[in-house]
């Protein structure tokens, strides 16, 4: 791979949104569990209900029970419901390093 390829932007698929927000985070930790994380609620009303309180400027952190950040973070997505395109951007060895969803692109702006 050639410095340039290696700073390149490469779609790799798109989302769909229907609620204006993205989750970024391992689904490992709020998926398939008995005892949801306290900091997500127990259903959508409550993600939803303590999202719209504590977010700040479009997004939120997540915190794990033990009270340290890292859990996820929810963002809202540029004009709210759509399809939009996930990239990413690999380094040298051709692993992932970089990953960017576009919510408003340029040319919108």
């Amino acid at each position: 791979m050639t410095n340039e390829e290696e700073n390149e932007w490469e779609e790799i698929g798109i989302i769909g949104v229907d609620a204006g927000l993205c989750w970024v985070g391992d689904p490992c930790y709020i998926l398939h569990r008995e005892n949801k994380p306290n900091d997500i609620g127990e259903n959508w009303g409550d993600f939803c209900s303590t999202f719209y309180e504590h977010e700040d400027d479009g997004f939120r952190q997540y915190s794990y029970d033990v009270g340290h950040a890292g859990l996820g973070v929810c963002i809202t997505t540029g004009y709210g419901d759509g399809v939009y395109p996930v990239e990413v951007r690999r380094n040298k060895e051709g692993r992932i390093a970089e990953l960017r969803v576009i919510f408003i692109a340029e040319e919108e702006e």
